[in-house]
């Protein structure tokens, strides 16, 4: 039954992460349901560095409320937190089929909610004015732009440096971060790299696969 369990488990979480994203949630529920992944279906310990991360989200960031973008998917409050966590139930689902086997569940989870950390205090909070087609008055309307001052090492390098100050990753996970926007985010000097992290590692087109039906398939 033990075996049963652990086999279905992964499908059941992402079954409750869609049911999850079903309706719109408060700032807490989504924070009480991501750390009662880590507690109830991962088991962490007390001490795991997961908890540092935590943490340093909630005193140091807009994790939690930021968007996960100014004008695509995810381009409101709470939408990195919903988009990252789409990404997740999109990985549990393609795992089988794209990597095969039994997954390292807490790496994967730890990629898939974080693999956007380079978006936690990007963006801020501002208006821009937009004709009414009906009145023909223009308005201000509320929407999110890129702070002065932000600055960082590239979407996806920047990511996985923030997330290894908190967790050491494994090499594979590394390169699914970094690549995770494939060719949306790719210089010519950046191709060869990517090739062989895509034919060294299924992780890599596992979470750019799982990202890009979160963001552009089912936003």
């Amino acid at each position: 039954m033990k075996d049963l369990f652990t086999a279905l488990a992964p499908s059941y979480l992402a079954d409750t992460i869609d049911t999850l994203l079903a309706t719109k949630k408060t700032t807490d529920e989504y924070k009480s349901f991501i750390a009662n992944i880590f507690n109830d279906v991962l088991g962490v310990a007390e001490d795991d560095p997961v908890w540092k991360l935590f943490a340093a989200l909630d005193a140091e960031s807009d994790y939690w409320t930021a968007p996960a973008s100014t004008r695509y998917h995810g381009s409101h409050e709470c939408g990195l937190v919903r988009h990252s966590l789409a990404v997740l139930s999109k990985a549990i689902r393609l795992y089988p089929v794209m990597v095969g086997g039994a997954p390292d569940m807490y790496h994967l989870v730890v990629s898939c909610l974080f693999h956007d950390l380079c978006k936690v205090n990007m963006y801020e909070r501002k208006s821009r004015n937009v004709k009414n087609e009906k009145t023909g008055a223009w308005e201000a309307v509320p929407c999110y732009f890129v702070r002065a001052d932000y600055i960082s090492f590239g979407h996806g390098i920047e990511s996985m440096l923030r997330l290894n100050r908190f967790i050491k990753m494994p090499v594979q996970w590394n390169h699914a971060i970094r690549w995770h926007m494939g060719a949306y985010d790719l210089s010519e000097s950046d191709a060869p790299s990517h090739k062989k992290a895509l034919g060294l590692y299924k992780e890599v087109l596992l979470l750019h696969s799982a990202d890009m039906q979160a963001a552009l398939v089912d936003a």
